[in-house]
């Protein structure tokens, strides 16, 4: 079972395959806190695992703090590829 302050250090070091997996821990607290972290780090990967979550989970916090780290991840990825495609690629 993991631990909030797992979830922080996955953070930190991007561990994107760790918080992924802490979505579907049970304890609520460690899956909301996990959906806010994949916010935070913005990866591409989360996106699919977000978008699942924020419509199934059994927990509303956890459903919106889901919707909110999806839509923070789409708007940084969106960037980046925005980023990508401009002359010079910056």
């Amino acid at each position: 079972m993991t631990q909030r302050k797992d979830i922080d250090a996955m953070r930190r070091k991007r561990e994107i395959d760790g918080l992924v997996g802490a979505l579907s821990d049970p304890d609520t607290i460690v899956r909301l806190t996990a959906a806010e972290a994949l916010g935070t780090v913005g990866d591409e990967r989360a996106l699919q695992p977000l978008e699942r979550l924020k419509f199934s989970d059994p927990d509303a916090g956890v459903r919106r703090a889901a919707s909110f780290a999806h839509a923070q991840t789409a708007g940084r990825v969106a960037g980046r590829k925005a980023a990508e495609r401009r002359p010079g690629g910056t």
